[in-house]
């Protein structure tokens, strides 16, 4: 028989035990009744046996309790409905702190989930690590930023970017670093900003990643259209008059020495190398206006007329505008049209100028080859941009080159003006896309257009 109360419970256990000891001091040492005390001995030994358990069952409930806090396990449930109410009361509380327990700790995995989330779609890329260089977390805009996977070290970035890989070990907390990148023929600059954090006693390192490469080639376009505009507005105004005071002059005097008048026979020659000069002066002077009006052209690229149309039939009209070219110089134009219907959303007229520029400067760069030959491709690159290249096989580029060939005024080729290039980047920039280049000498070069 079981009662339900706890203290009932412990009453009967030590009113049993009292009753079998007064029974073994009644009966004391007769022999007779021998078998009869070594049976209330071991009854008595059974009786404060179970007594000392029942009472260590309390102190069980509560070790089960501080066990499962202990191993972090909410699961467990307690049940006291058969002793008693203040039993029954202590279960519930118990049952109510693990449950409470449970709650928190499913609210904090519902919250760190909620930032892992927040961690991995923030469009700046994020890094954190120990100061031993044990990489912590990656993002994914790390990731797609330096184009890799899973990383353990931050040493394991020295392939991909040795100063990279130094700045993030050696930067101090507060500390912002500019580090160039190049990947796949396209050039990046990554601002790195560490900050150092001390989590449960354990310094952590935060860094932040971002590509500014578009805002400095932004400000970097800035800064030379307004050179530009200020170098040509003045060399106009001081050209222009000497361009039309020389024609002038140059006119006047060939009026006087078509005529016969014997007052100037003598004067003649010598006026006509005057004229001669004026003539060289008025000639050079508008070839400079031209010339500077080609550099404003940099500052005055008027606003894309974004239309839909077929890459193919874009390529198809590129090799026919310029196949008396390629005749003329016998160099080989290969174009590899798209396998699949690839719609490109752009100004047509500006994407077929900066493919026209691209192919003739590979026309140029190929002319001292005993076979010149130019590619001309469309594709999707991984993410699913629309991907134009213009590929040659000519000598190709120094790394200083390639770093320098879409700035203003600088050219690799002895007669070039150096605004090819920029002009090409400027259109490009205008549509949100990119150009690039890949080039290694004596393999030749090849011209990204990613829209």
């Amino acid at each position: 028989m079981r009662f339900k109360h706890y203290k009932l419970q412990l009453l009967l256990r030590v009113l049993l035990l009292a009753l079998t000891v007064y029974f073994i001091a009644r009966i004391g040492l007769n022999q007779a009744y021998y078998g009869t005390l070594l049976g209330l001995g071991l009854l008595f030994l059974l009786q404060v046996w179970l007594l000392i358990r029942y009472m260590e069952h309390t102190s069980r409930l509560y070790l089960r309790f501080l066990n499962s806090i202990k191993y972090d396990d909410f699961t467990e449930q307690f049940s006291l409905s058969g002793d008693g109410k203040t039993m029954h009361e202590i279960a519930q509380r118990l049952n109510e702190v693990t449950n409470k327990f449970r709650e928190v700790r499913t609210e904090k995995e519902a919250q760190l989930h909620y930032y892992e989330m927040i961690f991995q779609h923030i469009g700046t890329g994020i890094l954190t690590y120990k100061p031993d260089g044990s990489i912590l977390l990656l993002n994914n805009a790390a990731k797609k930023l330096l184009k890799i996977g899973q990383l353990a070290h931050v040493q394991e970035l020295e392939s991909l970017s040795p100063e990279l890989a130094l700045g993030l070990q050696q930067l101090e907390n507060g500390d912002k670093v500019l580090v160039p990148l190049r990947q796949s023929g396209e050039q990046a600059t990554i601002a790195v900003h560490v900050m150092e954090l001390s989590v449960l006693g354990d310094k952590v390192r935060l860094a932040s990643l971002q590509n500014i490469q578009r805002e400095l080639e932004e400000k970097e376009m800035e800064a030379w259209s307004n050179l530009i505009k200020v170098l040509t507005h003045e060399i106009m105004n001081s050209v222009t008059p000497i361009s039309s005071l020389s024609a002038s002059a140059y006119e006047e005097i060939s009026s006087y020495t078509d005529t016969a008048l014997e007052e100037i026979t003598l004067l003649r020659e010598e006026l006509q190398e005057v004229g001669q000069c004026l003539h060289t002066i008025s000639r050079r002077s508008e070839g400079l206006i031209h010339f500077v009006s080609d550099f404003r052209n940099l500052t005055t690229i008027s606003v894309p007329k974004i239309t839909q149309f077929n890459v193919t039939e874009l390529l198809q009209e590129i090799r026919l505008l310029l196949r008396e070219q390629l005749a003329q110089k016998q160099v080989q134009l290969e174009v590899q049209y798209p396998h699949q219907h690839m719609l490109l959303s752009a100004d047509r007229s500006m994407v077929e100028q900066v493919l026209i520029n691209l192919t003739k400067n590979a026309m140029e760069a190929v002319q001292d080859q005993p076979k010149p030959k130019i590619s001309l491709s469309a594709s999707l690159d991984q993410r699913s941009r629309i991907t134009i290249a213009v590929s040659d096989n000519g000598q190709g580029m120094t790394e200083e080159a390639m770093e320098k060939i879409f700035i203003p005024f600088y050219s690799t080729k002895k007669s070039g003006s150096g605004i090819g290039l920029s002009l090409s980047r400027q259109m490009m920039r205008l549509h949100k896309g990119t150009i690039s280049v890949q080039s290694e000498l004596g393999r030749g070069t090849t011209f990204l257009l990613r829209f």
